[in-house]
């Protein structure tokens, strides 16, 4: 276990920036060096988590340097380039940003105006629950903003599940999940690439108008996301009420009441025993097996015969009980790839797996008590970590690394061996 952290430690170290900015040092992990050289919501999210194990003001440091570049609304950007100078003036950077110009400008975007899921809220209880007790007065109006933008700008339809504009804003980029709503078949890896971005640059024509966007049903409620929300919500609930801001943890426990209620009504196949994308207003939903399917385990308030079917599920060798588990997409469907290259064209979470939904899972197997299952998601996770160091995804096959290597987030593997049970909440 020590090897281990001490591993960790290492990478998140050497993956650390240090950027001066308005007189102060500010300081965050990249994901990756060689592939993802900014900083990521969520990836920080996790790195801080990391960071909690060993060195409580170095995780707090991480989140200080993304909650910096909180938007007016509220919304807090998926991607914060420190070093904007530095990027092209032709590429994706800015059709993620709101100006139409942007790349014809010697001024180049310091943000996105793009979000991720909104896992912030429970990486602020991990570290208040550390002992960093001043982090939470620190962040907590930060965080209010953020959630209320969620729900009130994300959340067209009402029901309580937010929308994302983009899957990019889902952290799993190119899932066949999106592939319906994009109007692509899954053995098209070109069209699949030219498409999202054509979402991408539909959106910045409108300056990522949100009512426009909405309007031209551009949008998905995914299961991962609205999974994170609810939970995050009850962290937010949470972290209010030892505040003694007993209006927002009202708030926010009613909005993860309906939010719950909305994706057990909408979200959940009961002929299918899993959870499935809804998209657009007419809320279609696609029929492929992805690991968005599973992610509902992480809730533990949701039904008992939900929890068993989707168990069914994460255990059959047919679909998601692989070698090497848990992959991103069912073993037995048509979309399924063992790698994330097609040709010249590079579409990742198409079936390998990942340390952060595997880490999401594994907690919610704890939480359903299941720890026979939570301890072999342990061992199968820390053997390709083992033999291969920490990588942005496995083979759910064969354990061999895929994508960016020396990749932050797969030092979630550590706090899984580390924690043997459940972590303690504010409640």
């Amino acid at each position: 276990m020590e090897s281990l952290l001490a591993a960790a430690h290492e990478l998140l170290q050497k993956n650390t920036e240090s950027v001066e900015y308005g007189g102060t040092t500010w300081r965050y992990s990249v994901p990756s060096r060689s592939t993802y050289p900014h900083q990521w919501l969520w990836d920080s999210c996790f790195h801080a988590t990391i960071w909690s194990l060993f060195d409580l003001p170095r995780a707090c440091d991480e989140l200080r340097s993304i909650l910096l570049w909180q938007h007016e609304d509220g919304l807090i950007p998926h991607i914060v380039f420190w070093h904007s100078e530095s990027l092209p003036r032709r590429f994706w950077h800015h059709l993620e940003s709101t100006d139409a110009w942007s790349f014809t400008r010697s001024e180049r975007p310091k943000t996105t105006v793009l979000t991720q899921p909104p896992v912030l809220a429970s990486t602020v209880e991990r570290l208040v629950l550390a002992g960093a007790e001043d982090f939470l007065a620190e962040t907590l109006p930060r965080l209010e903003r953020y959630y209320r933008y969620l729900a009130t700008n994300r959340d067209p339809d009402s029901d309580g599940l937010i929308s994302t504009i983009c899957q990019f804003e889902t952290g799993l980029d190119y899932s066949p999940a999106y592939d319906q709503s994009l109007s692509v078949r899954f053995d098209q890896p070109l069209r699949i690439s030219m498409a999202v971005r054509r979402v991408k640059l539909a959106n910045k024509l409108t300056g990522y108008d949100l009512e426009r966007i909405f309007a031209s049903e551009r949008h998905v409620e995914d299961v991962l996301v609205n999974t994170i929300w609810i939970d995050n919500l009850k962290a937010l609930a949470r972290l209010a009420r030892r505040a003694n801001e007993e209006e927002l943890a009202s708030w926010a426990e009613a909005k993860a009441v309906q939010a719950l209620q909305s994706l057990l009504e909408r979200s959940w196949d009961v002929n299918r025993g899993l959870f499935f994308n809804l998209d657009g207003s007419e809320e279609k939903r696609p029929d492929v097996k992805t690991i968005q399917c599973l992610m509902p385990l992480l809730l533990d308030d949701l039904p008992p015969e939900m929890v068993e079917r989707l168990l069914e599920h994460l255990t059959n060798p047919k679909e998601f009980g692989a070698p090497y588990p848990v992959p991103s997409v069912a073993l037995d469907e048509p979309s399924y790839s063992d790698g994330c290259n097609f040709g010249r064209t590079r579409l990742i979470w198409r079936g390998p797996f990942s340390m952060n939904t595997n880490w999401f899972l594994w907690q919610g197997l704890l939480r359903h008590r299941e720890p026979g299952l939570a301890s072999h998601l342990v061992e199968r996770s820390l053997s390709v970590v083992e033999r291969s160091g920490f990588n942005e995804f496995f083979s759910a096959e064969s354990g061999d690394p895929l994508g960016a290597d020396h990749f932050g987030w797969a030092t979630l593997v550590a706090d899984m061996e580390v924690s043997g049970k459940a972590r303690p909440s504010l409640s």
